[in-house]
């Protein structure tokens, strides 16, 4: 094998012909410069992961020197057979104020962003083993054309029917559109917050197209970080965006990143989300309720926003699925679990997942009487998250008892795509709300009539 020749066949795919003669003099390289031999070079000779790696980052940060696309990159991961994820590390690795700063050192001593690939400052030269060093994610599985309820919970399943046939949440509904609280928190949202693109946090931006190419959501959510803890959430009916906060970025690796990212998507899939904003605003339309005449007793709202958290903690547990379905990696997904649970970061190399999932049984176990089961039951009750360690046990289980496994191991799946009628049921057989003005309209309507906007709920 010539290491030589395999690295100016890769090269050439980034640097015009005139640097690869000039990168190959510097290597006393005198082989056929034509495409064909070039590509023969890439496809005969085997080298190991981390040279292939070493010589993929050193094309990656040529074309981001040069502000030119880094498509012809994907010929080198074919090459190579790297996983997608050496992108990803990249990215992550030679950032916007790393390259920056190459640019200024280059132009003060007048050198060329091909130089990179001859001789080289240490301050290159360590990035680029730092990149190397970044642990290297198999290819995810694409489950195409799958449907929410080959992983959904069964208890969420039964707790959103009794949801859809309850006559409480229907005057509910309608006070949530008619006060317009989801556009309010979304103009929040999206106006104190960074908004994630392609080229604005692309490392965060490439693992949530990730999750929503393994999980066979068509369209991308909009994506936004704020400031706060450990945390991700979705708001929004009509259109969902996930808000994520910037700290994850610091302390997930890519595969937990994965999992949190994909919970949040599964909600999106299993169209959890508009009960999910209606029960963030209960306390807000209870106090409607409370100074309106809407035939709405004081006792039948209480009972619905006690059925409401019920479902609200058992969607969590289908989300936690999709979120493994996403990353494909179940001790990422029980790590993310610790994590939240207020593991201290600087001890995070110390987390110990059985010990995690033995404290769950341990819990589990905590109802030796009568009183310790009604503190469990009464500390629940209003929460619309479940106790974080039954989350992982729970997840845990799913994945050893064969369950996982079946949605992983079927190859194919046929068009079964889930309409919002199917999931509102006889809830809105006759009349709706618009989500965007709360005007009443009728399910076959396309569009609503007074504002025009398309109608989420048309059977």
């Amino acid at each position: 094998m010539n290491m030589t020749a395999v690295l100016i066949a890769a090269v050439s795919k980034v640097v015009s012909l005139d640097e690869l003669y000039d990168i190959a003099e510097y290597y006393n390289y005198f082989g056929e410069f034509s495409e064909k031999n070039l590509d023969d070079i890439l496809a005969k000779n085997k080298i190991s992961e981390n040279q292939a790696a070493l010589i993929y980052h050193y094309c990656y940060l040529y074309c981001k020197l040069t502000m030119q696309e880094t498509t012809p990159l994907n010929k080198l991961i074919k090459a190579f057979s790297l996983p997608n994820s050496i992108a990803v590390n990249s990215m992550n690795v030679i950032n916007k104020k790393r390259i920056q700063f190459i640019l200024d050192e280059f132009a003060s001593k007048g050198r060329s962003a091909h130089d990179i690939f001859m001789n080289n400052e240490s301050y290159i030269t360590d990035m680029l083993e730092q990149a190397v060093m970044q642990p290297l994610y198999q290819d995810k599985k694409i489950f195409t054309n799958i449907s929410s309820s080959e992983y959904e919970h069964p208890t969420d399943r039964a707790y959103l029917d009794n949801l859809n046939t309850n006559k409480v949440i229907e005057k509910i509904m309608k006070l949530y559109s008619e006060y317009n609280f989801e556009r309010l928190v979304t103009v929040q949202y999206t106006g104190s917050n960074i908004r994630v693109t392609e080229k604005n946090l692309p490392y965060l931006y490439n693992a949530l197209k990730t999750v929503c190419e393994v999980l066979d959501v068509k369209e991308m959510p909009p994506l936004y970080v704020a400031p706060g803890s450990l945390n991700a959430c979705t708001i929004g009916s009509s259109k969902p965006i996930i808000v994520i906060s910037g700290i994850c970025l610091s302390l997930l690796t890519y595969d937990e990143l994965l999992f949190i990212l994909g919970h949040e998507v599964g909600h999106i899939k299993s169209q959890h989300v508009l009960y999910h904003s209606i029960g963030n605003f209960i306390p807000y339309i209870a106090n409607i309720v409370g100074n309106l005449t809407l035939g709405i007793g004081e006792i039948a709202v209480k009972g619905v926003v006690l059925l409401l958290y019920r479902w609200y903690r058992m969607s969590e547990l289908t989300a936690d699925r999709a979120g493994l379905l996403a990353c494909q990696n179940i001790d990422a997904a029980i790590t993310v679990m610790a994590k939240l649970s207020g593991y201290p970061p600087s001890h995070y190399d110390e987390i110990d997942n059985k010990l995690f999932l033995e404290q769950a049984v341990e819990f589990e176990n905590f109802d030796n009487n009568l009183f310790d089961k009604l503190m469990k039951l009464f500390s629940v009750l209003y929460k619309n998250h479940p106790w974080t360690v039954m989350r992982a046990k729970e997840l845990r289980t799913w994945y050893d008892n064969g369950e996982y496994s079946k949605i992983y191991n079927v190859n194919e799946r046929r068009k079964a795509e889930r309409k919002p009628d199917k999931i509102l049921s006889s809830l809105f057989d006759k009349d709706v709300y618009c989500s965007h003005c709360g005007k009443r309209i009728s399910t076959s309507s396309r569009f609503c009539e007074y504002c025009g906007k398309e109608n989420l709920y048309r059977k």
